[in-house]
């Protein structure tokens, strides 16, 4: 009898071995995401504006009034997950009303018809210069692959004493591979209008 409930026991305790392995096991190809943090953010905290020159003016320079993001953020090893971005193109706002109508118009963002900017990154890449997000732009309808640096650091809020996460990143972004056309007699070369276009964007945004 004592034999048959020590084999029983001893099962019993192989089983429960197995048991606890297999969920330790389990747990370990589970990303660590208990300390990912999810950071929202928008106007109130965030810029976001973009310059581009243009001959008859210098540079235009304008930033966008309603936006809205998300970062995903690892308290453990201070890195940046993921970064997405969604833009109101019709918030575009500078200093100069008519040039603004322009912006707006078909000729570029055309914002009537396509009335978002979005990035969403799939990849982020950390080295000694900061960080570069690899993901997907889109804007007049065109997606394209993009890879952008950034850099990302925590500093205190001296009154609160509370995290805050702080964020810089530069896009330098060729307009004509969405599609962006000045003039298509004149826009040649970019010599009336830069090909390029750039967007400084900053968050600053608290760290539960």
């Amino acid at each position: 009898m004592e034999g048959a409930q020590g084999h029983m026991l001893e099962r019993k305790n192989k089983f429960r071995a197995i048991f606890i392995g297999a969920i330790l096991l389990l747990g370990a190809g589970m990303p660590p995401s208990c300390a990912d943090e999810s950071i929202t953010f928008g106007p109130r905290e965030t810029k976001i504006e973009g310059s581009i020159k243009y001959l008859a003016l210098g540079n235009y320079t304008a930033h966008f009034k309603d936006f809205k993001g998300q970062v995903i953020w690892d308290e453990n090893s201070r890195q940046v997950r993921s970064v997405y971005l969604n833009i109101t193109a019709a918030s575009i706002k500078s200093e100069h009303p008519r040039y603004d109508r322009l912006a707006l118009s078909r000729r570029l963002l055309y914002a009537r018809r396509y009335p978002k900017i979005i990035f969403k990154s799939d990849k982020i890449i950390r080295d000694g210069s900061g960080y570069k997000v690899e993901g997907v732009l889109e804007m007049r309808g065109i997606k394209r692959r993009m890879l952008f640096p950034f850099k990302a650091g925590i500093a205190i809020d001296e009154e609160t004493k509370r995290k805050i996460l702080e964020i810089r990143g530069r896009w330098v972004i060729n307009r004509k591979d969405f599609n962006i056309i000045w003039n298509k007699y004149l826009d040649q070369g970019g010599v009336l209008v830069s090909d390029d276009f750039i967007v400084d964007w900053g968050i600053r945004a608290y760290i539960k």
